[in-house]
């Protein structure tokens, strides 16, 4: 918005009572199913992050605690679909919840082990929701693999996903009894009995202190990495603390990865993967490992949200209105993390690929340095979009804030462009092959 006017009106907008913001993230799951590949295989990357906001607590209508103190706001679990491909082409979000933790905190208090069960079981209920409502909304379209970081690791979770045929990876985050080799043993010790399939080198970006605020990875610089892979079955055993309708046992397949000759000062890779995709080949289990190392994507959807978009930034003053805020940005966000990406791994593949032909038309008007007449890629497009966020071509690669600067513009000039061609009579042309 570029003046106070335009300002006001959109916050109002947001605020009013009638604008649904699980209509708006419905309308967007919808378009992403229809990128799918019909009767083909897609990931679905599972995560929550914390949207925080700055203030006084009682601000805002409807905000709850978050981990810091000095913070309050509210969480956002994000179902991201991506290609199976390996560049991983993000499709789009296919559903999104949002909750505020507003009930009163447990301060200090230790949690007893059923009270712990119960915690773990609602949160994991958000997890399984949403995955119930991916499978509703894909089903006849294409074939899911839902991907899940230690937060999904969730007996519960595991029991309905097996029980409702869901296909998924999941890293496991705690030490379980299991059954292997008809015998109880810690999980962490059953693994490194699993018969080694293969080994292989994986690069590994680099990454900052903080790639994004309150996040719990750590740094590390970019390095070749060397996994050995192995995998197997195991059974897991339940909780004495789960409820009685849970099966006191569960069968899965597991894939464990562990780097060898780590960098001195370096964490070395360790994952142990739950999983229902086969694993009796070799390149079986490696699929394993690339559908998960495809995780990573939705770090940068919520970098592309908060860092590009700004969400946190919004001087909204309710729950409603910044979710309803958050819903109208993902398919932004969405799109700045698919130029960004396939720029990276296919950047000579035309730029048809991640923009409309109305957005490519609009940027061969206004950037016509960068995006040529004829045969435009999609590294073209990334620093066409960039440029009408003020992005120099010598400053190097494009950050998400001028991407986001570039791709509202882009999103403003299109409507423009749309509007003009359709009072004329007009439609945008054909794009070049």
């Amino acid at each position: 918005m570029k003046t106070e006017k335009e300002t006001e009106g959109f916050y109002r907008l947001l605020g009013n009572p009638r604008v649904r913001y699980d209509r708006l993230v419905e309308a967007h799951a919808r378009e992403t199913v229809g990128r799918m590949p019909a009767g083909g295989t897609v990931r679905v990357i599972h995560d929550t992050t914390e949207m925080a906001f700055g203030g006084n607590p009682g601000s805002r209508e409807g905000l709850g605690r978050l981990r810091s103190k000095d913070e309050h706001g509210f969480l956002a679990h994000v179902a991201l679909a991506v290609d199976a491909t390996p560049s991983a082409k993000p499709l789009g979000t296919v559903g999104a919840l949002c909750w505020s933790r507003t009930a009163p905190s447990r301060g200090n208090r230790k949690l007893s082990g059923a009270e712990l069960a119960k915690l773990v079981g609602k949160e994991s209920s958000r997890w399984w929701e949403q995955v119930e409502q991916v499978e509703a909304l894909i089903a006849g379209k294409s074939s899911a693999i839902h991907l899940m970081d230690r937060e999904g690791d969730a007996f519960p979770l595991f029991c309905n996903l097996k029980a409702h045929g869901a296909r998924f990876v999941i890293r496991m985050a705690r030490d379980r009894t299991v059954e292997s080799e008809d015998e109880l043993m810690p999980l962490s010790e059953a693994v490194i009995t699993l018969p080694k399939y293969l080994e292989r080198e994986v690069p590994l970006s680099r990454r900052g202190a903080k790639p994004m605020p309150r996040s719990a990875h750590g740094q590390r610089p970019a390095r070749l990495a060397k996994l050995s892979i192995s995998a197997g079955k195991i059974t897991l055993q339940k909780s004495r603390y789960y409820d009685d309708d849970l099966p006191d046992e569960l069968t899965v397949n597991v894939v464990y990865v562990q780097e060898i000759d780590a960098p001195k000062d370096e964490e070395p890779v360790s994952w142990v993967l739950v999983t229902t995709e086969n694993i009796e080949t070799a390149e079986q289990v490696a699929a394993v490992v690339d559908h998960y190392r495809a995780r990573w994507l939705i770090e940068e959807f919520f970098q592309a949200l908060k860092t590009g978009c700004g969400i946190e930034k919004r001087q909204l003053e309710s729950f409603g209105a910044l979710t309803n805020v958050l819903a109208l940005f993902l398919p932004i966000a969405w799109q700045m993390l698919l130029l960004r990406s396939v720029s990276r791994s296919e950047p000579n593949v035309p730029a048809r690929q991640v923009l409309t032909t109305t957005q490519i038309a609009v940027l061969r008007h206004y950037q016509p340095q960068k995006m040529p007449a004829r045969g435009a890629t999609v590294k073209d497009a990334l620093y066409a979009v960039a440029g009408l966020g003020g992005h120099l071509k010598n400053n190097g690669p494009p950050g998400w804030r001028t991407l986001a600067y570039g791709m509202q513009e882009l999103i403003s000039l299109t409507n423009a462009w749309e509007t003009a061609l359709a009072s004329s009579g007009k439609t945008a042309g054909s794009c070049d092959q």
